[in-house]
């Protein structure tokens, strides 16, 4: 064969060969485009279950009588929380987030559902999908849903939302058929722990400066309702009035995106979400048998021992309760003493480079306040350091606060209440009526001051203004100094008035609106810290404190018994009585030594 025979055979060969996978190519793309579409790819859903109250720093069982008939409460540890909810938006493993609200128990504090919907949204920021199911719903849990990006709820559930109410026991008609008397020395008008012993309701100033803050805490839960919905505020205030909303009227409103099958979580999500599901949920310890011994040995600890940090650490210091004066470490109070020794443990520990204090208090003692903010001046000379209120910071709460640091509050953070007092109470009708007379000799009558039979004289609260005055005087220059202002413009803000986080700030009281979450990127940029570990102080007690089952001791029989059967019923159904408590202890302590001067905010409000 010739060469160019040889060659136009080659060339033939070659575009035969062309052509025949040119059709075997287009062939298959043809095949392809008659296929049914690809199956989804494998969806990762992980199911996050919200039950319970959720607290700062959850505290151990404590020995109230009161708190044993009703059970332990179910308290989760709300930041540990916050941090898995971090964890899984860092990760890449999920696409999806189903939050279960269903449960009725679910329970957060007005400070920690805003930084929680902020969790949220932080999430959703990164790429992944939210989605929020409920049944029988609270505004709480409504608030939380409408910070995802799709709400279900069961046909068969329903919502309560209330507007946000606020809650003050008095107490002086109890005080007048028991036999009670309340001597008051107070700076401050408005300072409403003194009014639930001296009048038998509330006064008017009292009540509309209340009412102002309630507003302005509710007109936030709305606002957050409204935008994480997209509706108009003035149809969330309207339902809020309804309160009762039937499902189809919340699908109707646009509260909910659906409505499905009660107890369908599965079922409806594998239908509403393309592909095949890959479900998962946060891993839980399995339950081994407890002996005896081993639960005894548990109730009976004390305060856990911190172990030493590794790395670059930042620290949250929760102050939570009220503030009182002491040595040993007392569960749901701030005690001065093991305060002051976690402050220095803070200082010492070369691993913490910054530190937040996370207060929840709304006061106590004004000296104990002092011991603390002095403390935690030392702590902000040695460190970085930034204050987060968090659901209550008043009076005391307040006051330690005044240390020259940013200040962060949420929108419903309650503060300020910038006010002192003094209080004794006196039981001599109540001795008469069971037959008790107290003979006193003294050599004057200053001797008898603290006498459980009469109230204090005109002179006695003459001399013990000057007291409180000074007090309160000192009050008011540390807000002055801290906040840098004016004396003058501190004084039209005290004199016990309560504010909430907004308000706050724009009074000046406060720096910023936000959490923990903000106070620790703040803290991390002013320590140059790129990566960090957070750990929260001081560790939770384990279990019950033997001394306070056994009992102190000390104190007037008599006084000791005043009234307990009744604040025991009263608590049994949720009555918050923790102040009255407070102030009754100091009643039956005082008898030596100057009275005690409160910088305390009625812990009774309540606001739900």
């Amino acid at each position: 064969m010739s060469h160019h025979r040889r060659s136009a055979f080659y060339l033939r060969s070659a575009l035969a060969w062309t052509l025949c996978f040119t059709c075997i190519n287009l062939t298959s793309h043809a095949e392809e485009e008659n296929q049914p579409d690809a199956k989804p790819a494998k969806q990762n859903v992980h199911l996050l279950a919200m039950r319970g109250a959720y607290a700062d720093l959850p505290q151990s069982m404590g020995l109230d009588v009161t708190s044993l008939l009703q059970g332990p409460v179910n308290q989760k540890p709300f930041y540990r929380l916050c941090e898995y909810v971090d964890k899984l938006a860092d990760g890449e493993t999920h696409q999806y987030l189903v939050l279960d609200l269903s449960d009725p128990t679910l329970a957060m504090n007005m400070a920690q559902l805003d930084e929680f919907t902020r969790r949220i949204e932080r999430f959703k920021k990164s790429g992944k999908k939210t989605i929020a199911w409920l049944e029988d719903a609270s505004t709480v849990a409504l608030a939380i849903a409408a910070s995802c990006d799709e709400v279900l709820m069961a046909d068969f559930g329903g919502i309560d939302m209330p507007s946000l109410a606020m809650q003050s026991m008095y107490y002086k008609d109890a005080f007048d058929l028991l036999g009670i008397q309340a001597s008051v020395v107070r700076a401050g008008n408005f300072k409403g722990a003194v009014e639930p012993y001296t009048q038998s309701v509330m006064s008017a100033h009292l009540r509309e400066h209340y009412l102002q803050m309630l507003r302005r805490i509710n007109d936030g839960v709305v606002a957050k309702i409204a935008v994480g919905r997209g509706l108009e505020k003035e149809l969330i205030r309207r339902l809020q009035k309804q309160r009762i909303v039937l499902p189809e009227e919340a699908l109707a409103a646009g509260l909910i995106d659906g409505l499905a099958p009660y107890g369908s979580l599965k079922t409806t999500l594998s239908e509403r979400i393309p592909g095949e599901l890959a479900w998962s949920s946060p891993a839980t310890k399995p339950q081994r048998s407890v002996s005896f011994f081993e639960l005894m040995g548990s109730l009976m600890s004390g305060p856990k021992t911190a172990t030493r940090t590794r790395g670059s650490v930042i620290a949250v210091l929760h102050l939570s309760g009220n503030i009182i004066s002491g040595r040993n470490a007392s569960s749901g109070s701030i005690v001065s003493g093991a305060t002051v020794k976690t402050i220095q443990s803070l200082i010492d520990d070369d691993t913490i480079k910054a530190v937040v204090i996370r207060i929840n208090s709304p006061g106590g003692s004004a000296t104990a306040s002092e011991i603390i903010r002095s403390a935690l001046e030392k702590l902000v000379a040695a460190k970085p350091t930034v204050v987060s209120m968090g659901d209550t910071a008043a009076s005391g709460g307040y006051w330690i606060s005044c240390i020259g640091v940013p200040v962060y509050a949420e929108s419903g953070t309650i503060t300020g209440s910038i006010g002192v007092f003094s209080m004794k109470l006196s039981g001599r009708a109540l001795l008469r009526r069971v037959g008790v007379h107290i003979e006193s000799l003294t050599l004057d009558d200053s001797a008898g001051m603290f006498s459980l039979d009469r109230i204090w004289s005109v002179d006695e609260k003459a001399a013990l203004e000057k007291t409180i005055d000074s007090v309160y005087g000192r009050f008011l220059a540390l807000v002055s100094k801290a906040r840098n202002l004016p004396i003058d413009k501190v004084r039209e803000l005290a004199g016990g008035r309560v504010w909430s986080g907004s308000q706050a700030r724009e009074l000046g009281l406060v720096d910023h609106l936000g959490g923990v979450d903000d106070c620790l990127t703040y803290l991390a940029e002013k320590a140059e810290l790129d990566k960090y570990t957070v750990v929260h102080r001081p560790l939770a007690s384990t279990g019950l404190n033997l001394m306070e089952l056994l009992g102190s001791g000390g104190g007037d029989e008599i006084l000791s018994g005043l009234g307990r059967r009744q604040l025991r019923a009263l608590a049994a159904r949720g009555l918050q009585l923790n102040q009255l408590r407070l102030l009754l202890d100091d009643a039956e302590r005082a008898g030596s030594g100057p009275p005690t001067i409160w910088a305390l905010h009625p812990e009774e409000i309540t606001i739900r």
